[in-house]
């Protein structure tokens, strides 16, 4: 889907959008009244647009999303966008946080390191945000010294390169679990059938894009399964964009592993596996979290990917059996005119924006200025073990205004930052079977 300011300005009422995304500044809404109507100022590569009866005033606090919004990875702002603007909808609607409004503005990365120090500079010189949602693990290491140098706060729903596991926790935190996880996990299904429900693989090859996105997730998953007591064939660090990588299968074939570790981009991936298909080759495929959609298994015939294993986050049976996920995917669809809920990083970017919304919170009732090393050490306290539990942004902030400590838990699991800013979540193992990703086991952070 692709998301129009002018979509969202129709269902946020008063939340104010500055968006720096292309083909979306200047846009008008439609529908309303003379009494509704839009004002959009030119404002430094990007466009303010506000709605009279608004709050759109320079005192809003402001909440970044900085994110690839255009090019191969513009779903991700897709996917993540719409959550934060109806979460900052909600806190607006609870009255703002310490008499201010909520703002969103959009950052697009391109998924590019240039231009997300470009979107990173002016939403931090420019725009001051007070918080940043994102980016992804593409432009993290491009970003990271200027957002702590400024002291801003950042949850990223997106992040899991392993760049992140020894220097988020001071202003670094996300709600997505760590690549050294995600790889552990890829390594303990392929070796144990209970987790896979095909077999006990014992001969792993690894084909890994040459971008930092790819490249976070090599080590976890090769060290896991040598220690696992697997063995490696072949670690095959490919060209990102080739239009044929018949070479690349043909080499990796050579090694003769009965399964290969497919780490890269959708649009590598489906060449990769019909060159695999071409050959003959005849092992298993397994992918992680980015091919693991029905986009990619859309873009390939049912018998280049029937059988192939891929790495998901699970639900967490808390949220599912208290309705709450049930909940947030008829709340999201609605708003955002989506066909289904549980698109990638959706309920990650819940878990985010209310930890963010209830940090400002308990700054605000604290009676401290919202700062951003405020802010940073508030999110630890909001979300910690064992105070009052709540699991929205409504639910929490009246509980703080009730003078509680809360800790929040989330749709992904329990989100206990721990001194990196790191959560653990379970893994879900899938398998493709007739164009569809079914599940196929389980995997719990203790069994890693």
């Amino acid at each position: 889907m692709t998301i129009g300011r002018r979509t969202f300005l129709t269902r946020t009422g008063g939340l104010v959008t500055v968006g720096g995304v292309a083909g979306l500044a200047g846009c008008t809404g439609d529908g309303g009244d003379d009494e509704d109507e839009e004002t959009t100022t030119e404002s430094g590569g990007g466009a303010t647009t506000t709605q009279d009866g608004g709050s759109g005033d320079s005192e809003d606090l402001k909440i970044g999303v900085l994110l690839p919004f255009s090019g191969d990875y513009a779903w991700v702002g897709a996917n993540v966008l719409p959550v934060v603007q109806m979460i900052g909808e909600e806190i607006n609607e609870q009255g703002g946080i310490g008499g201010r409004n909520v703002s969103v503005v959009q950052g697009d990365t391109e998924a590019s390191p240039d231009a997300s120090v470009s979107a990173t500079n002016r939403l931090v010189n420019v725009e001051n945000v007070d918080g940043v949602i994102g980016p992804t693990s593409i432009t993290m290491s491009a970003v990271i010294d200027t957002l702590v140098e400024n002291e801003v706060p950042v949850i990223t729903p997106t992040a899991g390169t392993t760049s992140l596991d020894t220097r988020g926790g001071d202003y670094i935190f996300r709600t997505v679990s760590s690549d050294s996880l995600g790889g552990r996990a890829i390594a303990k299904a392929a070796r144990e059938q209970q987790y896979n429900s095909i077999q006990d693989y014992e001969r792993m090859a690894l084909m890994v894009g040459d971008k930092e996105v790819f490249q976070s997730f090599k080590e976890p998953v090769r060290s896991s399964f040598e220690e696992f007591g697997g063995t490696i064939t072949t670690t095959m660090d490919i060209r990102t964009g080739k239009a044929s990588y018949t070479s690349e299968v043909q080499s990796m074939m050579d090694s003769d592993p009965e399964i290969c570790v497919l780490i890269a981009s959708v649009e590598d991936s489906v060449k990769i596996t019909e060159a695999g298909f071409q050959a003959g080759y005849e092992g298993n495929w397994f992918a992680t979290q980015d091919q693991t959609n029905q986009d990619f298994l859309s873009q390939s015939e049912n018998q280049v990917t029937e059988d192939m294993l891929g790495l998901n986050a699970a639900t967490y049976q808390p949220a599912q059996e208290a309705g709450r996920l049930e909940s947030f995917f008829d709340r999201i669809t609605e708003y955002a005119d989506w066909d289904e809920g549980g698109k990638v990083f959706a309920t990650n970017t819940y878990d985010a924006m209310n930890v963010m919304g209830l940090a400002m919170t308990q700054v605000a009732a604290s009676g401290d200025d919202l700062t951003g090393p405020n802010v940073a050490d508030a999110i630890h306290t909001v979300a910690k073990p064992p105070e009052q539990q709540v699991t929205s942004y409504t639910e929490g902030a009246e509980a703080i205004a009730d003078g509680a400590d809360v800790d929040y838990e989330g749709l992904v699991g329990p989100i206990n930052f721990d001194e990196n800013g790191d959560i653990v979540a379970p893994f879900s193992i899938k398998k493709a079977e007739g164009g569809e990703w079914t599940e196929a086991g389980r995997l719990p952070p203790e069994a890693l």
